[in-house]
């Protein structure tokens, strides 16, 4: 009987071993980043129910920049770092101390970190499912760059405007005008007068325009409007009484006049008057006219208001002759003229 008994006893000792050597041995838990698995070189241990990964293995999953050196761990990921020590539960996040629940450890050459403290102090969201034994992080995507709205060009300025804006004029027939800040095509500028087209009677180049009224102007205030690529421009001025206005009459050449290498400018202004004459010899560029030869001179004129002045212009290649009189009478008063002459 105590055979049988020493038997049985062998026997369920033996079952008992087989049973536990049977049984599997619990694995390491899963991780996954964003969905996708990690596959460690050293697997995952979990410690009193938290999960210790290798130093590389998730961070860099997570964009971060990992440094390891003598048992300090730095990880950086954009503007956060996180530094902690091994065999410490002592951490600083962002410059702020912090404190661990249980400090990073070595296996072997291998640093182990807490998972879930350093995934989210890198901004991660760590979850764990203990029925599958999976560690699930999900990383916040960063914000994406502000947008960068370019405001339009501001339009380009006229510069030299005639008359000035906002000036008072004492002339019946002021000189308008304006040079552009860069090279344009005449073809594109369009000119206005208090609400009227202009264009045909102003004299356009790829530099500069001018408008002389071939009418007088009422007194009160008036608005000039210019477009052209790039450019919108308005600017008012008003036109005075003059007591004593100044004038140019009788010009010669006359508009539209072919003239040869030499030609004399003259006409009649108000009495002792200074004539000041800008002769510009241009040629056609393609683009529009480009100024190859400009001659200025200034010219008295005598008590019965009669003035003259020769001009030479030495270029084969002009294709038009502009010219430009300005009268300054004595008590101040101005009035410009222009002309446009053919070689």
């Amino acid at each position: 009987m105590i055979a049988v008994m020493q038997k049985l006893a062998a026997g369920t000792i033996l079952l008992a071993l087989v049973t536990v050597a049977a049984a599997p041995a619990q694995t390491a838990p899963a991780v996954t980043v964003n969905g996708t698995p990690v596959a460690f070189d050293q697997p995952p241990v979990e410690r009193v129910g938290r999960v210790y990964v290798p130093l590389r293995g998730v961070f860099e999953r997570l964009g971060a920049t990992v440094v390891y050196d003598a048992g300090q761990i730095a990880a950086t990921r954009g503007s956060t770092t996180v530094s902690l020590h091994v065999g410490s539960t002592n951490a600083v996040v962002n410059g702020t101390p912090t404190t661990l629940d249980a400090p990073p450890f070595l296996v072997g050459a291998r640093v182990l970190v807490p998972l879930r403290f350093v995934a989210q102090a890198l901004g991660a969201n760590v979850t764990y499912d203990g029925a599958q034994r999976l560690v699930a992080i999900g990383q916040q995507a960063d914000p994406p760059p502000p947008e960068v709205v370019t405001p339009p060009p501001a339009p380009a300025r006229l510069v030299r405007v005639e008359p000035e804006p906002n000036a008072a004029v004492q002339s019946l027939r002021p000189a308008i005008g304006a040079t552009f800040p860069r090279p344009i095509d005449p073809n594109t500028v369009r000119i206005a007068l208090d609400g009227r087209d202009v264009t045909t009677e102003a004299y356009v180049s790829p530099r500069a325009f001018s408008f002389d009224p071939g009418y007088d102007l009422p007194y009160g205030r008036h608005e000039v409007s210019v477009t052209a690529p790039a450019i919108a421009q308005r600017w008012a001025f008003t036109s005075a009484p003059v007591q004593n206005p100044n004038f140019l009459r009788s010009l010669s050449p006359p508009d539209g006049a072919r003239v040869g290498d030499t030609f004399v400018v003259q006409g009649f202004t108000r009495p002792n008057s200074r004539v000041h004459i800008v002769v510009s010899a241009n040629a056609d560029s393609g683009f529009g006219e480009a100024a190859i030869t400009t001659v200025t001179v200034d010219s008295g004129a005598d008590p019965q208001g009669h003035f003259a002045r020769p001009i030479r212009i030495d270029d084969a290649t002009a294709s038009v002759v502009d010219v430009r009189l300005e009268s300054h009478a004595p008590d101040g008063a101005v009035v410009v003229r222009t002309l446009r002459l053919r070689p």
